[in-house]
């Protein structure tokens, strides 16, 4: 284990772990929730990042000044990765590791550094759940990224942020070599497209079901509609983000309550099948490099398993 060595994970949790197991070198978290806001192709990471960091302030995710001041010196820690002995990658199965994922060897590609120049760690088991020894254990199972995934990851990448769902949606189908986990992303990643039948994401309808149960605070629809998930995602923050969306004018889905957050009339006619909350509800979201719009935008058929678009409310 070299004290020149860059590691790369998800979050601040497990830097923290980390440093209790004695991992030597530099420790770099890739903060960003690349499953909202726009993600359009074309970019440099240091462009895409600037896309990024006003998208997080414009949704109320911290303090600006700091935000674009951690993109930075993040993406600068990642363009001196050759100077290092040994970079490795550490992450989870779930949409949000996986796309970390796609981005860093997508761009570790494009700066010359292939195959065998980058080690990998991938984990069906949250990291941040794990103690020191577990941690380890997983460090001494690393490997090698080869040529073929850093191509899979580059294509993957590519589907992601293009502006054609179907790019997206071929995806989905698709196997990447070394990335065993992306498929099973992927497909929840069309399944946050408007549902055909009710307008919803899947997080959107999750989190109304969560409230259907009965009234609760946020931080209670949190830990409800995260457990409907196979590969729980969303953190806290995106999580109150979505309950903020469904609260809102017009036509809101949730109200709250001076207990907590309950379905509104609209909201339990619509999780019933008996309302399309596009309709009513105006549309502008982007989904990695595909922005939807209340007059432009594609639906998510879960029968089909296939998207269809959709040119005006509820068609």
């Amino acid at each position: 284990m070299s004290t020149n060595s860059l590691h790369i994970t998800n979050g601040d949790s497990v830097l923290y772990t980390w440093k209790k197991a004695g991992l030597l070198g530099t420790h770099l978290a890739w903060r960003d929730v690349l499953f909202e806001g726009p993600v359009p192709a074309g970019l440099s990471l240091e462009e895409l990042s600037r896309v990024r960091a006003q998208f997080l302030c414009d949704r109320g995710y911290g303090n600006p000044i700091k935000i674009h001041h951690d993109f930075e010196k993040r993406d600068a820690t990642l363009r001196r990765a050759s100077e290092f002995d040994e970079v490795v990658l550490w992450f989870e199965h779930d949409l949000y590791d996986q796309l970390h994922l796609l981005q860093i060897l997508t761009t570790l590609r494009d700066m010359g550094m292939g195959s065998g120049s980058v080690q990998l760690v991938q984990s069906d088991q949250y990291l941040g759940t794990l103690v020191a020894e577990e941690l380890m254990s997983l460090f001494s199972k690393r490997r090698f990224v080869t040529s073929a995934t850093s191509d899979a990851a580059a294509r993957a990448w590519n589907a992601f942020t293009s502006g054609d769902p179907a790019a997206l949606q071929t995806a989905s189908f698709d196997r990447f070599a070394g990335l065993p986990y992306l498929h099973d992303a992927f497909k929840r990643l069309c399944e946050e497209y408007p549902a055909l039948s009710s307008g919803l994401s899947r997080s959107q309808k999750h989190v109304l079901e969560a409230a259907a149960q009965g009234t609760a605070s946020a931080e209670e629809l949190f830990k409800r509609s995260q457990n409907r998930e196979e590969a729980a995602f969303m953190g806290d923050m995106s999580c109150y983000r979505v309950v903020a969306d469904l609260s809102a004018q017009p036509a809101p889905l949730l109200a709250q309550l001076e207990n907590g957050y309950d379905v509104t009339v609209l909201g339990r006619r619509v999780l019933g099948g008996d309302a399309d909350w596009l309709d009513q509800k105006p549309l502008d979201r982007w989904i990695g490099g595909v922005r939807l719009t209340s007059e432009h935008h594609w639906r998510w058929n879960e029968t089909a398993n296939a998207f269809e678009k959709a040119e005006k409310h509820g068609a």
